[in-house]
């Protein structure tokens, strides 16, 4: 895991940092300067306002960090309209105008940082070409995820996809029709699982999902849904094709090992190639997967019935 900088570790904190959490701290902080700076009018507590602003663009972005900006730029007049009697409201209004306008373009500027950070952190977890979740963070999230499934006693589908005859849409109408393909197919792919299920490019048009199933039954069912679905799916676009899918079901006490797990699914996923394409084959990660063609065939019945 990358080490971070102190300073890398409290963007990340703040970052992460539940928007209820961060509402509440940004009002005790906000309040806590706002005393100090009452009580003590001649100590200067800008800085630590800047600090606020600076702290709450970052966890909290967009409109909530300029409301915030307003906020800080009154509070930090009020002292001149109650201790300077003396002031024209032309100059207080210049006061605040002026507040308004360092803190609004503090805001503007981490506001600016945030979106940069957002994309690099997309980027650096997706695939570029599908928008999928590329490989390694595919295969870490989906090691965490398999590891928790173990502790909750939970059961996981694990599925590898793969386009039957994808090479040939590249060779006959060019590399920007299958880009186009598997773009479209890891759209699908997202249109049919649940946000918290994981969807993956493993590589080339390989992609691997991993979903939460309430039992090791209900999972056969949505592997074969699955492929039903994205075999329609697949029929309808500009290209049409079809998919070979190896399923694995993971039982609560079945290996945790990720590597073995995946060696698993793509063996059931190369034997549905095998056996004529178009097909899933089903196994289970707590049984020997059963090599010979006869459990291949039983498998397509399965799909076709």
């Amino acid at each position: 895991m990358e080490r971070l900088t102190p300073s890398g570790w409290v963007a990340e904190s703040l970052y992460f940092l539940p928007r209820r959490l961060a509402w509440f701290a940004i009002v005790v902080i906000i309040s806590g300067i706002a005393w100090a700076d009452f009580s003590f009018p001649y100590v200067g507590m800008g800085p630590f306002y800047l600090l606020l602003i600076c702290g709450a663009a970052w966890s909290l972005g967009g409109t909530a960090s300029f409301i915030i900006a307003i906020v800080v730029a009154v509070l930090t007049t009020m002292p001149a309209v109650l201790q300077e009697a003396e002031l024209t409201s032309g100059i207080l209004a210049v006061k605040l105008c002026m507040r308004l306008v360092c803190f609004g373009t503090v805001a503007i500027v981490i506001n600016s940082f945030r979106r940069s950070f957002q994309r690099e952190r997309y980027r650096a977890r997706r695939d570029t070409m599908t928008g999928a979740l590329n490989h390694q963070v595919f295969y870490c999230r989906a090691g965490k995820r398999i590891e928790a499934a173990g502790r909750s006693n939970a059961p996981l589908l694990l599925v590898i996809l793969d386009l039957d005859d994808f090479k040939a849409i590249n060779s006959t109408h060019g590399h920007g029709a299958g880009d186009a393909v598997l773009r479209t197919f890891a759209d699908s792919l997202s249109a049919i699982v649940r946000r918290e299920d994981l969807v993956g490019r493993l590589g080339g048009d390989e992609f691997g999902l991993l979903l939460d199933v309430p039992s090791v039954a209900e999972g056969q069912g949505f592997a074969r849904s699955i492929h039903l679905r994205l075999s329609s799916l697949l029929a309808q676009g500009q290209y049409p094709l079809t998919c070979s899918m190896g399923a694995l079901l993971i039982p609560p006490a079945a290996s945790r090992n990720l590597a073995e797990l995946m060696h698993a699914a793509d063996l059931a996923m190369y034997q549905a190639k095998h056996a004529g394409k178009n097909s899933v084959r089903i196994v289970r990660a707590d049984k020997p997967i059963d090599n010979s063609a006869s459990g291949i065939r039983v498998s397509r019945r399965h799909r076709t019935v």
